[in-house]
């Protein structure tokens, strides 16, 4: 009973994030990504403390109850390898060469420890593209956005290298990678070493069969010793439906336990690291959107912009890229194609906004609904039309009103804020920008005739401010 609950509600987790990651139900289950360790310590360090401190907390009380639930019910990544293992077990029962025994393996700390103790280094001096690359929830959400929607070279290339070492991974070890790399594993196993609840055999029944061992994917079933290695278990509970005698079942763990220097080790582990993290592509071409009935327009040239543009919520641009973890789901959802995946190595991976595609419509909130690290900050519609993101700036060389070549004033129509403004100078008419009014929405860089780069374009504020 308790491994078909785990499954069902598995199931439903890996189905409402991955479709989050594909733009669908926002409004249904947008709240899932938070439940999400690591940005929800993303978000703590971020200032978002209340609900977020909460989570984590719950998270660990959890852990620290019932063992590494959170392995295998609410990480993405984890219940996507155990798919992968399903998917090998399911293809074993005809094709001979296909089945699989598991066996107990020792712990490899001396690999575990020091990737775990890095990552938290990488969190501390904010080196954000290792956090990316190792953080479960964020490799998840970027296999998923390429293989539903492609993206530039470099994040094909981290997203495809990704899925490929986690295939492999699960397909021949089981869950070596959540007990050996994973850093979010790593310091929960930290945790559940010391559950009140787990997996324990009974040894006056137990006949040392090993069918327990062969079923566990985490290898960490020793049925020659009778012991369950509670540090690496990630309660899937394969094992206890495998016994025939029922001497193995959930229950509470033995109260006398002999603390070992190993044993020392871990709780040292657990003090530095869980205050100090609590957790260790680009997008499809959008459709271009088109306003007030206008034909879609040329494709533009992106701009390399500095500053940077970063979303509304975000405050600033540090604050922006030192939280993000490069999850790829704001930019899976949204609905202007504003956001795309960097591919420069200082923000490799990391969202930057461009004004090609289309623009960052006012009224539109998505990014800062989902953003589950709080790079983002959650933001009211009536707030974000006071957010100033950057400024506007006109070339008079490329605007065909300033040149003479023609009465444009395009700009001016459809500007929201109404920052824009034709004014006659030389004898011909030209836009001019009241830079406390724009709140560098992009509008008017989008819908500017000028091929193959606007004569408007907008550049970015360090600190975001309001107007």
């Amino acid at each position: 009973m308790l491994r078909k609950i785990r499954i069902v509600l598995a199931a439903l987790c890996l189905v409402g994030i991955t479709l989050l990651f594909v733009g669908i139900g926002r409004d249904w289950w947008g709240w899932l990504p938070k439940l999400q360790l690591m940005p929800a310590t993303m978000r703590i360090i971020a200032g978002a403390a209340i609900g977020n401190i909460a989570v984590v907390l719950a998270i660990l009380l959890l852990t620290w109850l019932f063992g590494r639930i959170y392995c295998s019910v609410l990480c993405p990544l984890g219940v996507f390898q155990d798919l992968v293992i399903w998917l090998r077990r399911t293809l074993g029962k005809w094709i001979k060469p296909l089945r699989k025994k598991f066996k107990f393996n020792k712990e490899r700390r001396w690999v575990r420890y020091p990737v775990a103790a890095a990552f938290i280094g990488c969190v501390i001096v904010d080196l954000q593209l290792v956090v990316a690359l190792l953080e479960p929830y964020s490799a998840y959400g970027r296999m998923v956005s390429v293989v539903t929607g492609g993206g530039a070279a470099p994040l094909l290339i981290a997203a495809g290298v990704t899925l490929v070492v986690i295939v492999l991974c699960a397909w021949i070890w089981g869950r070596a990678w959540c007990n050996t790399v994973c850093p979010v594993g790593t310091v929960l196993g930290c945790v559940s070493k010391y559950s009140l609840f787990g997996v324990r055999i009974n040894e006056s029944i137990c006949a040392s069969c090993g069918s327990c061992e062969h079923v566990c994917k985490a290898s960490c079933i020793d049925a020659a010793s009778k012991t369950v290695d509670r540090s690496r278990c990630i309660d899937c509970f394969d094992c206890i439906g495998s016994c025939k005698k029922n001497a193995i079942g959930f229950g509470l763990a033995s109260a006398s336990r002999k603390q070992t220097p190993e044993d020392k080790g871990r709780r040292a582990f657990i003090a530095t690291s869980a205050m100090v993290v609590g957790a260790g592509v680009t997008a499809a071409a959008q459709e271009k959107k088109v306003d007030g009935g206008l034909a879609p327009l040329e494709t533009k040239t992106p701009l390399e912009r500095e500053p940077r543009l970063v979303p509304p919520g975000a405050g600033s641009v540090k604050n922006f890229y030192d939280r993000c973890t490069a999850c790829q789901l704001c930019v899976q959802n949204c609905p202007n194609g504003v956001l795309r995946a960097s591919t420069d190595l200082d923000h490799f991976l990391q969202p930057q906004m461009g004004y090609e595609n289309g623009f960052c419509r006012p009224e539109c909130t998505a990014c800062s609904e989902v953003c589950p690290a709080g790079a983002i900050k959650p933001l009211a519609r009536e707030a974000k039309t006071l957010v100033r993101i950057g400024t506007a700036v006109v070339n008079p060389e490329l605007c065909l009103a300033a040149k003479g070549e023609a009465g444009c004033g395009h700009c001016a129509k459809v500007c929201p804020s109404g920052a824009i403004s034709m004014v006659r100078v030389d004898g011909k008419r030209r836009p001019v920008i009241a830079e406390e009014q724009c709140i560098g929405c992009g509008k008017c860089e989008f819908l500017c005739p000028s091929r193959p780069v606007s004569a408007i374009t907008v550049k970015g504020l360090e600190t975001h401010r309001n107007k």
